[in-house]
């Protein structure tokens, strides 16, 4: 992928001024970089990688170029650094809930966790835009699974413990967490992806998890692999 033709370099306000009024330097630096990443949300997932470009940001975000280019010197950092800052904010949320450790409870948790993260608005616009641009540019679709594999180690763990306490017989954790959340995504997610209008009432979504986890238990429940009594 071509870069940008980069401009010749701006000299720094920094290397004018006093050290005292560096820390102001530095936070007036890091709102212009926040403008600018917030002009790039805005303008990648509504544009996709391709179509989008640098002066659009710039005018959009309200700054000189010069200035856009100081923080990002082309293109393909901005895009990168676009794609880390959002997948960063919508995963944050996956950390911050909490899973109970009783079998039943912490499996439905697990999936409504994962139901609300991908039905964001803004993950699915940000995963059409991946999907859109990895072709030409592979190292997006790598920064999602680098950041998706918190999830999977987290719900692995969780799931680890569960068949340390005798409650669940797995031999496989991350095929036995994968197969969970394939039931839920082929409901969930992957139409999602593609129809801008699709929905899933409430309803549906309580018996679709429902369903999902008596299904995952059936398989690896303790008592499912527990051998029957002989009758006397």
């Amino acid at each position: 992928m071509a870069a940008l033709n980069r401009p010749l370099k701006v000299t720094s306000l920094q290397d004018h001024v006093s050290p005292g009024a560096q820390p102001h330097q530095r936070r007036i630096s890091s709102e212009k970089r926040k403008v600018i990443l917030d002009a790039s949300i805005e303008t990648f997932l509504a544009s996709g990688y391709q179509a989008a470009r640098m002066d659009a940001i710039g005018d959009l975000a309200g700054v000189s170029y010069a200035t856009l280019y100081k923080h990002f010197p082309s293109k393909e950092e901005l895009f990168l650094a676009v794609v880390d800052h959002l997948l960063l904010r919508l995963f944050a949320e996956w950390r911050e809930r909490p899973v109970p450790n009783e079998v039943e409870p912490g499996l439905q948790a697990i999936a409504r966790n994962f139901i609300e993260v991908i039905t964001d608005p803004q993950l699915v616009a940000t995963m059409r835009m991946i999907i859109g641009s990895v072709q030409g540019f592979p190292e997006v679709g790598k920064r999602f699974l680098d950041e998706r594999k918190w999830f999977a180690d987290q719900t692995d763990h969780w799931l680890r413990a569960r068949v340390a306490e005798g409650e669940l017989a797995i031999d496989d954790v991350s095929g036995a967490r994968g197969e969970l959340i394939g039931m839920l995504s082929e409901v969930f997610y992957f139409p999602r992806l593609l129809d801008v209008d699709y929905s899933v009432s409430p309803a549906k979504t309580a018996r679709t998890i429902q369903s999902a986890v008596s299904t995952f238990l059936a398989r690896y429940g303790a008592a499912s692999k527990a051998s029957p009594k002989r009758k006397p």
